[in-house]
């Protein structure tokens, strides 16, 4: 029921990213991502997955891509917005400050975060 946050492991995801799954069940998790540096003007990289997702920007601001009717929709975000990924839709994300950081819910819970 509680998940205390000095309990919660840090994992690496890459040489500019870390993530600590927060609060989780079964049906529905949390996970704060952190980033290091910002990237501007790299590719965004995309990925899809089979679970709904809502991201909220915590900390500086991201420029998101999103597929979608078959053209790339790329918007800049900024602290206190947030985002609605679909079920198997490709997305992705770099930041554009040092340090921003989000605020991840799926649903399921992603069993591949807690492995």
């Amino acid at each position: 029921m509680f998940f205390n946050d000095s309990d919660i492991k840090l994992d690496q995801i890459d040489s500019n990213s870390s993530r600590k799954v927060l609060a989780h069940s079964d049906n529905i998790m949390n996970a704060r991502v952190y980033f290091k540096k910002a990237t501007p003007n790299e590719e965004i990289k995309t990925h899809n997955h089979v679970h709904e997702q809502l991201t909220y920007v915590l900390k500086g601001s991201f420029k998101f891509a999103i597929h979608e009717d078959g053209q790339v929709k790329t918007q800049i975000v900024h602290v206190g917005d947030s985002i609605y990924f679909p079920s198997n839709v490709y997305h992705g994300c770099i930041p554009m400050e040092d340090g921003s950081e989000l605020l991840d819910s799926f649903t399921p819970a992603r069993a591949d975060f807690l492995k």
